[in-house]
């Protein structure tokens, strides 16, 4: 073994390990001289861990889970309506209600996104995203497109717009004027009825009538004006998702007697008079 001269000292520094006694603790496993150990702390000393995710306190609500109000369902039909029209929600703007076959890449877009169900085809050529028909601000931009200007969206339309599903074989407006051109597909029907301020309500720039007059604007239909629509499913679904009122729907046809179609469309509200 060499012998540590005092010149190879250093002060607080350890003498340098024999490289032969290295090589022999390194064959045996054994821990070589003076070589640095990891500082393990006291034995009694406990190593920090990491703390576990705190859970969500009971009561607390996560970000981004926050549930949506629901809409309060008043007694009175015109408040329900007007909260309904405050808390609903306006699609992107950066999409189009409506879209023709010139609108797309191919004559087959169409079809493909139709299949999709990113579009609701209103004939071969014409169609309506389907983004807005989920919302009643988007079925209002879409009815908005497909009336004339300057007239109000009555009956079928304007139950489509409250109720969503199927858009209808018409489109139904309020007007003095008439119509032989389509729009975007769907024959224009006009009613030359006399409405009342307080049966019109605006819904984003769409004049359209209010739940009560389109329910009876849609008693007032003939069976062959319904279009295979069963009047008492449309009717049912504007009551109770409305609240609207069959007393109301009777003084209604009572103060507008000269209306056509006034005693089948009184007969019908009598019959339902069981269910609400």
């Amino acid at each position: 073994m060499n012998r540590i001269l005092p010149s190879d000292i250093r002060y607080g520094a350890a003498p340098a390990p024999d490289q032969t006694d290295v090589a022999e603790a390194a064959k045996v496993g054994k821990p070589q001289p003076n070589a640095t150990q990891p500082n393990t702390g006291p034995p009694s000393a406990t190593r920090p861990t990491a703390a576990a995710p705190s859970k969500t306190q009971p009561g607390a609500t996560r970000p981004g889970t926050e549930s949506a109000g629901t809409i309060s369902r008043s007694d009175n039909a015109v408040a329900i309506v007007s909260d309904l029209i405050a808390r609903g929600t306006m699609p992107r703007i950066d999409t189009t209600p409506l879209l023709t076959h010139k609108d797309l890449p191919g004559p087959l877009s169409m079809a493909r996104l139709t299949h999709f169900g990113t579009l609701h085809s209103l004939d071969q050529t014409n169609a309506y995203s389907a983004e807005h028909a989920d919302t009643l601000y988007g079925r209002a931009m879409i009815a908005l497109k497909l009336i004339p200007f300057g007239t109000i969206a009555c009956a079928l339309t304007a139950a489509w717009v409250w109720l969503g599903g199927t858009f209808p074989r018409t489109v139904d407006v309020i007007s003095s004027s008439h119509y032989r051109a389509d729009s975007h597909g769907r024959k224009i029907r006009v009613f030359n009825r006399k409405t009342a301020p307080e049966h019109v309500i605006q819904v984003g720039n769409l004049r359209i009538t209010t739940p009560m007059r389109t329910a009876c604007d849609i008693a007032l239909l003939t069976p062959g004006e319904l279009n295979e629509h069963d009047a008492c499913d449309v009717l049912c679904a504007l009551f109770e998702e409305y609240q609207v009122s069959l007393a109301q729907c009777m003084q209604t046809l009572d103060d507008n007697h000269f209306w056509p179609n006034t005693q089948p469309a009184r007969e019908l509200f009598t019959s339902m008079k069981h269910f609400f």
